[in-house]
């Protein structure tokens, strides 16, 4: 008997985890991480596109296979971009939801009045001005684990953002 208890409490456990992962890597999720940073700046709040979606799971798929750095620009010009990368990693695992809160955490580096990034790498703040870009009014993200155990999340934005020249909101 306290055999059975013991395998029902580790299938429990083991059921509920993959529940939990995937809670943040829903539209909402995505939304909510990013309209809670449009909204401390003023700007209307995005909404999802399943297009963008589309075409971010398109991108994905092809780089899977090698989850490295080297995966940068976006084939689409049309589209703003932010784009998460991570090694391997078997004490963490990251969601959507926590590559959209690294991004706006870059806000640190934004300076408003100069409408620059801190130290002058647009590296250091671009993730950040394009989450709460008012030119942007539509999102699309995805999340693949890479074939190498990293995690890589893109999020399309439409209209982009990051203008040369003006500021994000």
């Amino acid at each position: 008997m306290g055999r059975l208890h013991i395998v029902a409490v580790v299938t429990s456990f083991i059921t509920v985890i993959p529940l939990c992962l995937l809670a943040q890597n829903s539209p909402q999720d995505y939304l909510e991480a990013h309209n809670i940073a449009r909204a401390e700046v003023g700007v209307n709040p995005l909404l999802w596109d399943n297009e963008l979606e589309s075409q971010a799971n398109t991108f994905l798929s092809k780089h899977v296979v090698d989850c490295l750095d080297r995966v940068s620009k976006s084939p689409h010009p049309m589209y703003g971009q932010n784009i998460w990368i991570s090694r391997p990693s078997k004490s963490f695992t990251v969601t959507g939801a926590f590559a959209v809160a690294y991004w706006v955490a870059q806000k640190q580096n934004y300076d408003y009045i100069s409408n620059t990034c801190i130290g002058g790498n647009p590296a250091n703040c671009f993730a950040y001005t394009q989450v709460v870009s008012k030119s942007s009014t539509y999102v699309g993200c995805a999340r693949a684990i890479c074939y190498n155990g990293g995690t890589l999340v893109i999020c399309y934005y439409h209209p982009p953002g990051n203008i040369l020249g003006t500021r994000p909101y």
